[in-house]
């Protein structure tokens, strides 16, 4: 990992070939990797940038996440995402970092041309710790009874979308009685009008949507204008748990976390795309310009007149 070849791009191509000993895949050069369950289940790591790389340091986290068919397929249909789209770990319904204290400080990686051989070989080390614990995620019957301990008390949703792959039961109606009403909505929804939501391996060869990238986000034909507007980057987080107030989704740290140094990776032509699972489900695109401090914001999604107008109002605002 020496010489004159990049340092982030380096390491990436030396993480894909140990995540392929896992099953992991990854193609047309992006930093995600996947693996698949028959299920259509799939286990996500992502190299993620950060905003504290400077010219001969670069600092990135190592995200982990589990997308569950079912889940990620209701999103896709209730967006208007085409069928190759393909999820990353934004998407997950669990999600984490793998970090290293003692090399990097909490859950941020960096490597500079002297260091880089030791963190790779640190980063390979936690990857062989932290996968065959992750690995059991992806067998269905295994996932239901460990679902309190692995997602505690995130538990309640991944059994209702497991029941719900086999259709209407006594069982998930008294679970969704006791569930949050627009969690549960988004369940019975589903479960009214996309046949049972097993059917979620994406179709394999097919190029990869860069993760958060416009081309995983685009809101159905029929949907109405996008609210757009602009704010300063301190206000990012108020206003995106703002957003999410609106639509009953519970913006946590974990979001906040995917949105660490996304914006520093976006491409010159785009921004980075971030999905708000709510009712009803937003995209909000978000962009910075080079050198520039305020991000210009654009909400897409089912919207209503009453939505539309309190989001106008919250854009202009700022």
């Amino acid at each position: 990992m020496t010489g004159s070849r990049p340092l982030l791009p380096t390491f990436v191509e030396g993480l894909a070939a140990h995540l392929a000993g896992y099953g992991f895949t990854r193609e047309g050069g992006t930093r995600i990797f996947r693996r698949y369950a028959p299920t259509g289940d799939a286990l996500i790591m992502e190299v993620q940038s950060s905003d504290h790389s400077t010219r001969t340091t670069k600092a990135f986290y190592l995200n982990v996440a589990f997308v569950l068919a079912p889940q990620w397929e209701s999103w896709r249909r209730r967006t208007g995402l085409p069928d190759s789209a393909l999820p990353s770990s934004v998407d997950g319904i669990w999600r984490h970092r793998i970090g290293h204290p003692v090399l990097s400080g909490g859950d941020q990686w960096r490597i500079h041309s002297t260091t880089a051989a030791t963190v790779a070989r640190e980063v390979r080390r936690r990857v062989d710790e932290t996968v065959p614990q992750l690995l059991p995620m992806l067998e269905r019957d295994q996932l239901f009874v460990d679902a309190a301990r692995i997602f505690a008390a995130r538990s309640w949703q991944v059994r209702a979308w497991l029941l719900a792959v086999h259709g209407p039961s006594e069982e998930l109606d008294r679970m969704l009685a006791r569930c949050p009403p627009n969690a549960a909505r988004m369940i019975r929804d589903h479960l009214a009008g996309s046949g049972d939501g097993s059917s979620g391996k994406p179709p394999l060869g097919r190029p990869w949507p860069t993760p958060g990238r416009d081309d995983h986000a685009r809101p159905a034909a029929d949907a109405a204008p996008a609210v757009r507007g602009w704010t300063a980057e301190e206000d990012l987080v108020p206003l995106l748990r703002r957003i999410s107030g609106y639509i009953a989704y519970p913006y946590d740290d974990l979001d906040e976390a995917a949105l660490t140094g996304a914006l520093d990776d976006q491409p010159a032509d785009g921004g980075f795309c971030y999905p708000l699972m709510g009712i009803p489900p937003l995209t909000v695109r978000l962009a910075r310009p080079p050198g520039g401090t305020r991000i210009s914001v654009e909400v897409d999604g089912p919207l209503d007149p009453v939505l539309t107008d309190r989001l106008g109002t919250l854009l202009t605002e700022r």
